[in-house]
């Protein structure tokens, strides 16, 4: 009854927000496209510059002539998916990427696969806590939804692998101690309705374990814009990405932050903020996946 009600309120919402937004888009789609391919060369011209420290020594079908960083693959980690769509002829609407890193490649994609899920509930989970931060009345309430919202599980039936992609890197560190770790990503993608069900059921779990009744009904009130904002494809900067990167990578070695704290940094609107104040201990390997990614150390 609880997701009936949910659905039906939050497909309401849709509609109506649909109908509202109608934004000019400022480029061409031809545009955006050029704009994240010199993107892309600049940062494989950066990366040539501190090869000392960061280098692939192998790849996917690089006996075929694959590049090592495919066009495709900067922008889909940074959250545009618009070239590997126009080169995958992909069907499904919604395309999401997963990451993971290990010395042997078997074990980096049984982590991509195994924690896919886990990354998109990080995803929902700061675009939750982000607006409960603001909404909610005080921290015990924003600690308690926290809690709900880091347990809540995401469930990817419905959602197609596409394709995978691995580097095997050599990185030096600043005191010159070199290592090899392999990384993997993988691309899943999914029809609208099914993402739209796969945020319905988040949100419910959440609610579920919600005693207070306004914290359940103003978390209920939020599926639209989770869902539209989740929906989005937003692409990072290479600056910001870093810098959440960055972020995080010092969130796992400093103490774990009060809920008070991690409020203050969902409500600051900083994207590196709320990027570090999501982290968890669960998060490492993803994180270091995202360091060797950005050439953060």
């Amino acid at each position: 009854m609880k997701m009936n009600v949910l659905m039906k309120a939050a497909a309401a919402l849709v509609l109506i927000s649909a109908a509202c937004s109608s934004a000019p888009v400022p480029q061409t789609q031809q545009e955006r496209e050029t704009t994240m391919l010199s993107q892309t060369q600049r940062a494989s011209e950066e990366a040539l510059k501190t090869a000392d420290k960061q280098r692939a020594l192998d790849w996917k079908d690089r006996g075929l002539g694959e590049d090592a960083s495919p066009d495709w693959l900067l922008p889909a980690v940074r959250g545009n998916f618009s070239i590997f769509k126009r080169d995958w002829q992909v069907t499904g609407d919604k395309v999401k990427v997963g990451v993971a890193r290990s010395d042997r490649l078997n074990a980096a994609q049984t982590i991509a696969d195994v924690q896919y899920a886990a990354r998109l509930a990080n995803q929902l989970k700061q675009s939750v806590l982000t607006r409960a931060a603001i909404s909610l009345q005080s921290d015990d309430q924003f600690a308690v939804v926290q809690d709900a919202a880091t347990k809540a599980k995401v469930d990817i039936a419905g959602q197609e692998r596409l394709t995978d992609f691995w580097q095997l890197l050599e990185i030096t560190d600043s005191q010159g101690k070199t290592t090899r770790t392999y990384v993997y990503y993988v691309v899943y993608a999914c029809d609208s309705d099914v993402w739209s069900r796969l945020v319905a059921k988040y949100l419910y779990d959440i609610v579920d374990n919600v005693p207070q009744q306004e914290a359940k009904r103003q978390i209920a009130e939020m599926f639209a814009e989770i869902d539209a904002d989740t929906k989005r494809e937003q692409e990072k900067s290479e600056d910001v990405f870093r810098e959440e990167v960055r972020a995080q990578l010092n969130a796992l070695n400093a103490p774990r932050q009060s809920p008070a704290e991690q409020r203050a940094a969902y409500r600051s609107g900083d994207s590196a903020k709320i990027a570090a104040a999501s982290v968890t201990g669960a998060d490492a390997d993803f994180i270091a996946a995202l360091a060797a990614i950005a050439g953060v150390e």
